[in-house]
C-alpha cells in the first residue's frame, strides 16, 4: 500500500486541496480534530471514488488509501462468514488506518499516524457518521450501536457544562447529576436537562471533545451550518 510522504505528514497545516469543498468537507475536517493521532478522513463511494477528505496529507496520498482501503473492506465482505463486517482497523509500518462501513455503499477512511492508537475514536466515528447521513440523506436503520453528536459547550471553571453551542444560539442546561457508567479514564459524564425539557446524557472526553447523546438536545445551527 502507498504510504504518505514524509513530508505530507509531518505538516501542521492542509495541503492545498485539488478539488472543491463540499458540504462533506467540515464534517470530515472535524473529524480528524477529535480523533487522537489522525492525520486524514475521506468519504469514498462504491468505485473507489473519493467523494471528499479532509487532513493534512495530501490528496493523492487520501485518495489512493481511500481507494485501496475500499476494495480491502468489499472483498472482505465477499467471505460469508464476515459478510457483515462493518469495520476495520490495521496498524501498518509507517501509518495506521480505520475503514467504516456506511449506507448506501459509502464508506468512511481515516488515517492515522503509526503511533496512534485506537481509543478515543468511537463517539467521534459515531458523531461523523451521523452527520454525514444527516447532509446526504442517506436512509438508515439502527444498528444498536450508541449515537453521539459532537457539541460544544460553555463550562464553568471546574469544566462543569453551563450551556451547549457557543453564544448567541447557546441553549442553557440543568445537571441533574454525574454518570460513572461507561465513562473511560479522565472522562467526565453528566445527565442533563435542556431549556426545552430534554435530558440527555452529555460526556467530556479526555482530549476535551464533548458528546451527547440526543440529538434534540443539539442547537439549532447558525449560518453557513455552524
Amino acid at each position: 500500500m502507498n504510504q504518505p510522504s514524509r513530508q505530507a505528514r509531518r505538516s501542521s497545516l492542509p495541503p492545498v486541496r485539488d478539488q472543491h469543498e463540499t458540504a462533506f468537507t467540515r464534517i470530515l475536517a472535524e473529524l480528524v480534530t477529535r480523533v487522537p493521532g489522525a492525520r486524514a478522513a475521506a468519504l469514498v463511494d462504491l468505485e473507489g471514488e473519493t467523494v471528499d477528505y479532509s487532513g493534512f496529507l495530501r490528496p493523492y496520498d487520501v485518495k489512493v488509501a481511500a481507494a485501496q482501503w475500499r476494495i480491502i473492506i468489499d472483498d472482505v465482505r465477499l467471505r460469508p462468514l464476515l459478510a457483515r463486517t462493518n469495520f476495520i482497523a490495521t496498524r501498518a509500518t509507517r501509518s495506521s488506518y480505520q475503514v467504516h462501513v456506511l449506507p448506501e455503499g459509502y464508506a468512511l477512511v481515516l488515517v492515522l499516524s503509526r503511533a496512534a492508537g485506537f481509543g478515543g475514536w468511537h463517539r467521534a466515528v459515531a458523531s461523523c457518521c451521523s452527520a454525514l447521513a444527516r447532509e446526504a440523506s442517506w436512509r438508515t436503520t439502527g444498528s444498536g450501536a450508541p449515537t453521539w453528536y459532537g457539541v460544544a459547550v460553555i463550562a464553568d471553571a471546574r469544566r462543569r457544562p453551563l450551556a451547549l453551542g457557543r453564544t448567541p444560539r447557546a441553549r442553557t442546561l440543568e445537571v441533574l447529576g454525574a454518570v460513572a457508567s461507561g465513562m473511560h479514564r479522565r472522562e467526565r459524564g453528566w445527565r442533563v436537562r435542556l431549556d426545552d425539557g430534554v435530558e440527555a446524557t452529555l460526556v467530556r472526553e479526555a482530549g476535551g471533545h464533548w458528546y451527547v447523546d440526543e440529538i434534540r438536545a443539539l442547537p439549532e445551527p447558525g449560518p453557513h451550518g455552524k
